[in-house]
């Protein structure tokens, strides 16, 4: 009995020896090694993806698996772009470097750009002369980078036959966000590109479509265009907003009734165009009938309007109804919209008056003198004819004298114009 009890102790001691030993053994010991998971780097499902590179880009570690609604994608790519595909020795062509990586999520790609660099860039036997880095492009999660060279070909050896642009090597690491951990460097092999000397298309090119020259920097060129034009747009805009508000400001103010024994004066351009308006009128009238003292007198009170205009003196405006008679001396002018009003102009302008007003010391310029000599002539000659004794009329002496003195109010209302208002104050501010 007490041989069991010893057996049985010494069973239990060994059994807690061994599951104490097997404890202790490392687990990859007791499991098999797994394979190391395909490289890449998980986005979210549905973003954009670059063009596709001309190899498979470099084998880094994926640092987790795709979970539902992420697809995998490689974390860098690269590609070459040249703006013809045969050149002469000596001859300068374009080369483009367009690299994409991503930026998303915890992990970003960080490239080593010093290598690409036109100083640093050796393309043997090709000789980069010149180049420069565009302003990079953002499109979530991708970022490209874009380098353009001018490079040539200086060799005699090469007639005919096609070099390659050699294979370029692109290092690059991945690096967390948060904690700023970089990773071990990766390398991206971009393949040879090959070129023509003297020929239409490479032996390796695989189709002959033409490549396109848009670039970054066109991009940049036409972004800054479209903004330029749209600022001129939005001048333009406020300008004509500006001048609408002043346009509606003034329609209200004239339809706006503000006292009923206040009558706003017609404006001179208005006053002059009934001048006008009667002038020939009386010409047409003339030309069918013949001259008459009546049409003599309406000649010479237009041209007393107009002479008062053209001198600064006021011109009495009397608003009436319809059935108000025009008397002599007086010119009817309709103005106003919707509502009509019925004005009776009038002035005491002769040609003493017009001649004193031009040797004052303080008359207008030549043109309005030429203007006013001529309807102060005008006027002698029509109120002579039209307020003189009855003497036979003269009809070329009042044609003439009606056809000068219309000329010159067509002068004068031209210049109380605002076109001509605004040259003549430009003149006089600039000291013309």
């Amino acid at each position: 009995m007490t041989r069991i009890k010893v057996s049985g102790v010494f069973f239990v001691v060994a059994f807690a020896l061994a599951g104490r030993v097997l404890l202790d053994v490392p687990l990859s010991a007791q499991t098999p090694a797994t394979p190391q998971p395909r490289p890449s780097i998980v986005v979210p499902q549905g973003s954009p993806a670059p063009p596709r590179a001309a190899a498979p880009a470099a084998q880094v570690p994926a640092p987790r698996a795709a979970k539902p609604g992420e697809v995998e994608a490689d974390p860098i790519r690269c590609w070459w772009k040249t703006d013809r595909t045969a050149v002469r020795v000596g001859e300068r062509f374009g080369l483009v470097l367009t690299c994409s990586v991503i930026e998303t999520g915890p992990i970003t790609v960080v490239p080593v750009l010093n290598q690409l660099e036109p100083g640093a860039l050796s393309l043997t036997p090709f000789e980069v002369v010149s180049g420069s880095r565009r302003d990079d492009v953002v499109a979530t999660p991708w970022r490209y980078v874009q380098f353009e060279y001018a490079v040539r070909l200086l060799s005699d050896g090469f007639f005919g036959q096609d070099v390659t642009i050699p294979a370029l090597t692109v290092t690059y690491n991945l690096q967390e966000r948060s904690g700023g951990a970089e990773g071990r460097d990766q390398t991206y092999i971009l393949p040879p590109l090959p070129m023509r000397i003297l020929s239409l298309v490479p032996k390796g090119a695989d189709d002959i479509r033409d490549a396109s020259g848009q670039t970054f920097a066109t991009i940049e060129s036409r972004r800054s265009r479209a903004l330029a034009a749209t600022v001129t747009a939005w001048i333009a805009f406020a300008f004509a907003a500006v001048l609408a508000l002043f346009a509606v400001v003034r329609v209200v103010g004239t339809l706006r009734v503000r006292d009923a024994g206040v009558v706003r004066p017609l404006p001179t351009p208005s006053m002059l165009r009934a001048c006008l308006s009667a002038l020939t009128q009386v010409k047409e009238d003339a030309a069918q009938a013949g001259w008459t003292s009546e049409l003599s007198r309406r000649a010479a009170a237009a041209l007393r309007i107009a002479g008062a205009v053209a001198l600064g003196r006021r011109v009495t405006q009397d608003v009436v109804g319809v059935d108000a008679v025009e008397r002599d001396g007086q010119l009817t002018v309709y103005t106003g919209w919707p509502r009509r009003r019925r004005v009776l102009l009038s002035a005491a302008t002769t040609s003493r008056t017009i001649a004193t007003g031009l040797g004052n010391g303080h008359g207008p310029g030549a043109q309005s003198r030429a203007s006013l000599e001529s309807i102060s002539e005008a006027l002698g000659v029509l109120a002579a004819a039209g307020y003189g004794r009855q003497t036979q009329e003269d009809p070329s002496a009042l044609d003439a004298a009606l056809a000068d003195s219309t000329e010159a109010v067509r002068r004068i209302r031209t210049g109380t114009l605002w076109p001509s208002r605004t040259a003549q104050a430009l003149r006089s501010y600039v000291g013309f």
